[in-house]
């Protein structure tokens, strides 16, 4: 289809020429550059500037050039002197060949517009800087009227004698490989911190090596400000500076993280279903913004995945790894945590893959498995005249320089965790101001748990010393209690599509993403009870060499016959109840958000930023409790066996 105006034939083009901008009056007289027409072209004071002019009454970045719609325009960036034009002050100006525009009060700059011409053939000094590495200065030659790229591997200073021809062997000294990896971490994260607007911690995930179970709370841990709640061994919940958990927002790119593992209801976000095999850097704002949520009274946390634009070259780390607990190093096969024996050396593995194409699209792949035991004992001693009270009968009264010990608990949870983690991410350059990133996290977490204790109970003492107890005839009772045992399934998915525009004077951003997570805990389904109760009562117990942690021995007999009862035989107990329970949580998360930034450099820099941001919460809880009473054939309950 062609489409003509009615005045006449459509317009061509005006035809480019390009532009030179030469000082001719003030203090910087006689400088001059030409201004490339692909991008922003700024004027000012600073050294950062693209031509930097001493002149104390301009400001810092006084205005910028750009070629737009066929012309080459001139605009001030709200300067405190402002930008002049045949004596009055001008907003913007389309410039035209020998236009003299003066910039606040002394400096005078004409503009020339010149049919565009090859740039001359030879070699160019470049030289670049990046935060945590020391510059580098390099020459390339540029062909005449054409381009030229010159790609730069930051690093540490390498001399030249150690530099050798392609095809010699390299031996590589111990640590290089894990030495340039975190460097290389670090410069990033220094970087993101540097020109941060607000106050906040950046570091790596690759700047402390690899992390136990990739469970992103062994990460944090050694962060400032930062203080983790563990449950079962494994890191939790992560509170900012004293603020209670519900109140630190985790985000995942500046999206919320769908969470089901804590409480019902509640805002906090379970560490445990994160993986940090995805992360490139961890973000921790410290200094609440307008633009923070409203949970966020101390600051929040921001999980950064990794991008192909971070690299010049395609990057592959992994590994391969066994986990094992200090106390559980054995090989074969030994009881727990269920009925049947399991291993409780575990392997692991994962990767990370960055791969930039080229200057314009790049992908990041990421994944990780990793499988852990753990065993937490406890025992806790309840004395008479401390921490419980007397009552002169059952239990005589004492002073609290001889206490007496009336009960003994002992404990014994354990637990096999299993992690599994996958991270895309794909980059695009729309332009060169412009790019859209689209990134895929999912992860899952399973356990099965399960916790037992051994309860004995003297409930009548009819002698005692500070290092033995003697119980009454008949009166005390044993208690064996598996609780909180559990299958559990978490899988989170998230992805998220976002679009950044990074220019001279406008920045823009804006993304969406969808947080799911489920959570299931099985038991009865599963061929076990969450909580059963086994009891034992009318037997004699008494604690003989009792020391600062626990009695040393424990004897224990049947009241009526008198007849040694073994308190560690299952076939001593009587059953008494169980329960079975069925968790079904759902969560899930849809985030969208879009702003804009103007940055104002003027003698006061300054920096405006409008936006939206919608953020909705849909959480299901469902919850299916049983209790079984055990009365045995006869249909009566008892507590000790027939």
């Amino acid at each position: 289809m062609r489409i003509r105006s009615q005045g006449g034939p459509t317009p061509l083009p005006k035809p480019r020429r390009d532009l030179v901008l030469k000082v001719t009056g003030g203090p910087a007289a006689g400088l001059e550059r030409p201004v490339p027409p692909d991008k922003s072209f700024t004027i000012g004071r600073s050294d950062e500037a693209d031509l930097p002019v001493a002149d104390t009454k301009i400001s810092r970045i006084h205005c910028v050039v750009e070629f737009k719609d066929g012309e080459w325009v001139i605009e001030d960036l709200d300067s405190r002197n402002g930008l002049w034009y045949g004596g009055k002050r001008v907003p913007r100006r389309a410039l035209a060949d020998g236009d003299v525009v003066v910039l606040g009060r002394a400096t005078e700059i004409t503009a020339s517009l010149v049919e565009p011409r090859p740039s001359p053939a030879g070699p160019r000094r470049v030289t670049v800087f990046y935060t945590g590495f020391p510059p580098q200065t390099a020459t390339v030659n540029v062909p005449a009227g054409g381009t030229a790229t010159l790609a730069f591997a930051l690093g540490a200073d390498v001399a030249p004698s150690a530099l050798r021809t392609t095809g010699d062997t390299v031996k590589l000294d111990q640590f290089v490989v894990a030495v340039a990896r975190e460097m290389d971490a670090a410069a990033l994260a220094i970087n993101e911190q540097r020109f941060a607007p607000d106050i906040r911690t950046v570091v790596s995930t690759d700047e402390f090596g690899s992390v136990a179970e990739s469970n992103i709370g062994e990460f944090l841990k050694f962060m400032p400000g930062l203080s983790i709640d563990y449950n079962a061994g494994n890191p939790r919940e992560v509170s900012l500076n004293g603020v209670p958990t519900g109140n630190v927002p985790i985000t995942i790119e500046g999206f919320n993280v769908a969470s089901t593992g804590v409480g019902a209801t509640g805002r906090a976000v379970s560490l445990d279903f994160l993986s940090i095999n995805n992360a490139s850097r961890i973000e921790v704002v410290y200094s609440p913004t307008p633009e923070s949520q409203g949970a966020a009274l101390a600051g929040s946390i921001n999980v950064v995945p990794r991008s192909s634009f971070n690299r010049s070259r395609p990057v592959f780390n992994g590994s391969i790894y066994l986990t094992m607990r200090d106390n559980a190093r054995d090989v074969h096969r030994t009881p727990g945590p269920r009925a049947h024996p399991t291993r409780k050396v575990r392997p692991g593995a994962d990767f990370s893959w960055v791969v930039p194409v080229n200057s314009r699209f790049g992908f990041t792949l990421t994944a990780g498995s990793s499988e852990s035991y753990s065993s937490l004992d406890a025992m806790q001693n309840t004395y008479r005249g401390v921490s419980a009270a007397t009552n002169g009968n059952a239990f005589p009264h004492t002073t609290v320089d001889r206490p007496y010990l009336s009960a003994f608990f002992v404990r014994n949870s354990t637990t096999i965790v299993e992690r599994r983690s996958f991270g895309a991410t794909v980059d695009y350059r729309l332009s060169p101001s412009d790019r859209l990133t689209f990134s895929y996290q999912w992860s899952s977490f399973s356990s099965n748990f399960m916790t037992r204790t051994l309860t004995f109970n003297l409930n009548r003492v009819v002698a005692f010393s500070p290092t033995s107890v003697q119980g009454g005839a008949g009166a005390g009772s044993l208690a064996i209690n598996n609780e909180n045992g559990s299958d559990r399934l978490n899988r989170t998915y998230m992805p998220s599509l976002v679009w950044r525009h990074d220019g001279a004077v406008w920045k823009a951003e804006a993304g969406a993403a969808l947080s799911y997570a489920t959570n299931h805990v099985r038991g009865a389904d599963k061929g076990f009870f969450n909580l059963i109760a086994a009891q034992r009562t009318g037997v004699t117990i008494a604690f003989d060499d009792i020391f600062y942690l626990r009695p040393n021995r424990i004897t224990v007999t049947d009241g009526a016959t008198g007849a040694p009862v073994d308190p560690y035989r299952l076939a001593s107990y009587v059953l008494t109840s169980g329960t079975a329970q069925r968790r079904n949580p759902i969560d899930a998360q849809n985030t969208a958000y879009a702003n804009l930034r103007r940055e104002f450099h003027g003698a006061v820099p300054l920096a405006l930023k409008g936006g939206l941001d919608a953020r909705h919460l849909t959480r299901q809880y469902r919850y299916h409790g049983l209790r079984y009473d055990y009365v045995g054939r006869d249909g009566r309950a008892s507590t000790a066996p027939a």
